[in-house]
C-alpha cells in the first residue's frame, strides 16, 4: 500500500508540471482579496508557506501532550464501517466518534492569514507546506491547501481549486492530546478534513473527509515541493517508502 502511495505521490508530482507554482507565493496572498496590498512586502523567500514541518519541529511548536507521534492510516488503524467506526480495533459509534472532529473545526473562529515572521525571536506561525488533495485510486489533483498552525494549535491558511479558481480561507486546529487535525474551507461546516499532525509530516499520507456525520472518504494528501527558482529545474525529494509505525490513536 505505501509502495502504492509513494508511486502515485511521484506520478502527480511528474503530472503537475508548472500549472501550481503560482499558487501560495507571496503574489497570490497579495491578489486573492484575503492578504490584500501585502504582495512584495514579504521576505526575499515567496516561497515561505510552503516550507515542511518535521515531527519535532512541529510538535515543540505547538507543545503537544505527547512526544511521539501518532500516525493514522485511515482502512489500518482507523476503519470506517456503516454506522461504526474501529479505532484500534475498537468498535465506536461513528457518529460518536466524528462529531467532536468535526466541532473542532466548525466552531473555531478564522484565524488572520499565516505572516512570514519579521524576526526569527517573534515566529507566530509555523509553515506546514502546500498539499495537493487527490484521489487514491487515480486522476490528477485541482485542489491544493496552504497549511500552517500557531502555537495554539489554530490552523490557517488557504484553499485554490485550479480547475474553477476557487479561493478561499481555511480554519481549523490540533487537538493536542490526540494529535488530530482538522479543518475546513471557508464556512463550509458540513465538509471537514482531518488527519494527524505526524501524517502532515510526511510527503503522502491518507485523509478522511467527512461530508456530514453519516459520509467518509478517504483521499491522499501529496506534499507539493517547493517550486524552483527561475531558471532552475526542480528538485523533486526521495519518498520515504517506509509505512509510518502505526501506535494507539486516541479517540477526539
Amino acid at each position: 500500500m505505501w509502495d502504492y502511495r509513494s508511486d502515485r505521490a511521484n506520478e502527480i508530482w511528474d503530472n503537475a508540471g508548472d500549472f501550481y507554482d503560482d499558487v501560495f507565493d507571496d503574489h497570490w496572498w497579495g491578489d486573492y482579496g484575503w492578504g490584500l496590498g501585502w504582495a512584495g512586502n514579504y521576505p526575499a523567500n515567496p516561497w515561505w508557506w510552503w516550507g515542511a514541518a518535521a515531527w519535532g519541529t512541529v510538535s515543540a511548536f505547538v507543545d503537544l501532550a505527547t512526544p511521539d507521534p501518532v500516525y493514522i492510516d485511515y482502512g489500518m488503524n482507523v476503519i470506517y464501517e456503516g454506522d461504526t467506526v474501529y479505532v484500534d480495533n475498537q468498535p465506536i459509534p461513528a457518529a460518536q466518534y466524528t462529531q467532536p472532529i468535526m466541532e473542532m473545526a466548525a466552531t473555531v473562529e478564522q484565524a488572520p492569514p499565516p505572516l512570514p515572521p519579521a524576526a526569527e525571536p517573534a515566529v507566530e506561525w509555523m509553515p506546514l507546506g502546500v498539499f495537493a488533495l487527490a484521489q487514491e485510486e487515480r486522476g490528477q489533483p485541482i485542489m491544493f491547501f496552504q497549511l500552517s498552525v500557531n502555537r495554539a494549535g489554530i490552523i490557517s491558511g488557504a484553499y485554490q481549486s485550479t480547475l474553477t479558481d476557487d479561493q478561499r480561507p481555511v480554519a481549523g486546529q490540533i487537538d493536542k492530546t490526540s494529535q488530530q487535525v482538522a479543518w475546513r474551507i471557508g464556512e463550509n461546516t458540513d465538509t471537514i478534513f482531518v488527519t494527524s499532525v505526524a501524517n502532515l509530516t510526511r510527503d503522502v499520507s491518507p485523509l478522511a473527509i467527512h461530508f456530514g456525520t453519516t459520509r467518509t472518504q478517504t483521499w491522499l494528501l501529496v506534499r507539493m515541493p517547493e517550486p524552483a527558482a527561475a531558471g532552475k529545474p526542480a528538485a523533486l525529494p526521495e519518498i520515504d517508502r517506509k509505512p509510518p509505525p502505526l501506535k494507539k490513536v486516541a479517540a477526539k
